[in-house]
């Protein structure tokens, strides 16, 4: 696919891909689409916030070498919808970022992002480590002071976890094991994720999984009616009845449950 490329009236080209991968590996891929929507869903409706998700930022107008592509940003008094690029000159800095850290971006996302969203004014950055690998702890809240970052304090969510609280978003983060989820206060939820009914593991969840009958017995087909019979016959044979009647007794039965 070839590679879009945004012009300015003075000629200035800013691409809109930098030619790397969107996310280090299919977990990177699925944490990051997980976060990205539960933020989309809980700013749904307003039209002055933009989320974006690996969009190439450029912070120098006529410096098209000058761009950070962030994991998730959330820029606020800004016109929402999709966009090629994101420039701050026009627009505004965002006032959220996370990054989704790797062994290829370990480096980068703890000293060059953590500096240029600092000379950005991001208010709060947050690092996260979906393998549990590279950081420690592996989550991280900082939040500007100044022109530098401070560590975030902890929060305990009201189901008992740790976590922290976003000002700028209004939620708070935190790990459900290792996967990373939105709580929100308000509501007193965890927020929508795209993957709900799927577990890390990539495994069906008892959740959603279907049980079995409490009879043990299949819930429809030729094999339920088969097993009916069958102990219909061993109960009869108990009681010293008639097949047929014991057949008949469970007929009774299943209509007198059903009124």
């Amino acid at each position: 696919m070839s590679e879009a490329v945004a012009v300015e009236p003075d000629a200035v080209e800013y691409p809109t891909s930098d030619g790397r991968p969107v996310a280090e590996t299919d977990l990177h891929f699925l944490r990051l689409t997980d976060v990205a929507y539960g933020i989309r869903k809980f700013m749904a409706g307003r039209k002055d916030v933009y989320v974006g998700s690996n969009l190439l930022v450029y912070d120098e107008r006529g410096n098209p070498r000058s761009h950070l592509s962030p994991d998730i940003f959330v820029a606020f008094g800004v016109e929402a919808g999709p966009r090629d690029l994101f420039k701050i000159w026009e627009e505004k800095a965002a006032a959220f970022t996370l990054e989704l850290t790797s062994s290829s971006t370990r480096r980068e996302d703890e000293r060059t992002k953590r500096r240029r969203y600092a000379q950005w004014g991001v208010a709060e950055y947050f690092l996260y480590d979906p393998r549990a690998e590279w950081l420690e702890p592996s989550l991280q809240g900082l939040e500007l002071d100044g022109k530098r970052y401070r560590a975030m304090r902890e929060s305990v969510l009201p189901n008992g976890s740790p976590g922290f609280h976003s000002k700028a978003l209004g939620l708070y983060l935190w790990l459900d094991g290792t996967v990373l989820r939105l709580y929100d206060r308000s509501r007193m939820r965890t927020c929508p994720h795209r993957m709900r009914k799927q577990p890390p593991d990539g495994q069906p969840s008892s959740r959603y999984r279907r049980k079995p009958r409490r009879d043990g017995l299949p819930r429809s087909g030729p094999g339920r009616k088969r097993r009916l019979d069958a102990r219909s016959k061993r109960t009869a044979l108990r009681a010293n009845v008639p097949f047929s009647s014991a057949r008949r007794s469970r007929s009774s039965m299943r209509r007198r449950r059903s009124r």
